[in-house]
């Protein structure tokens, strides 16, 4: 494997969503920032799909812990209500992301496929030294998507007003 390509295999437990609740968030990019909004700073729609669609565009523009930031394309490749979500990624990172959902339980379960390559110029550069570094960075940001998920749909499902940060 190249050196500035990366495959990242997670699972995420969604209690309480059921699968077509979870997919109805995963599938709109839109929402990224009030669910992921420590990861994913701002989105920009650039199609006129009022709902998930194939072929819907966003531009985003994402944070990990490390001082950098990354803007890329997420285009929708593969929808399937309540089981698959799928997007293309072009921009400072090429790749797909695909999310695949089950019931278990009283909630979902999430098994999430990450295959990217590094393409903005001095992050590829610098991929054969710091290569660790950026799997820890990505490994930093999954733990925050999942549970920043799970307080937005609680937080739906009760009726509140969301934010996504955790609430004193």
């Amino acid at each position: 494997m190249a050196s500035n390509a990366f495959r990242f295999d997670e699972v995420w437990e969604i209690p309480e969503a059921s699968p077509q609740e979870v997919w109805a968030v995963l599938a709109d990019a839109t929402l990224l920032p009030l669910w992921w909004g420590d990861v994913y700073k701002d989105v920009e729609k650039l199609t006129s799909h009022d709902k998930p669609s194939v072929g819907a565009k966003v531009r985003a523009r994402a944070r990990g812990f490390l001082p950098y930031e990354l803007n890329f394309i997420l285009e929708a490749v593969e929808l399937e209500p309540g089981k698959v979500v799928a997007v293309k990624t072009s921009g400072d990172f090429d790749g797909h992301w695909r999310a695949v959902l089950a019931p278990s339980g009283h909630g979902t379960h999430v098994t999430l496929t990450w295959q990217v390559i590094v393409e903005r110029p001095i992050l590829r550069l610098l991929s054969p030294l710091l290569r660790p570094a950026f799997a820890w960075n990505h490994r930093w940001t999954t733990p925050r998507g999942e549970a920043g998920l799970r307080r937005y749909l609680a937080e739906r499902k009760a009726g509140r007003a969301w934010s996504p940060y955790p609430q004193d």
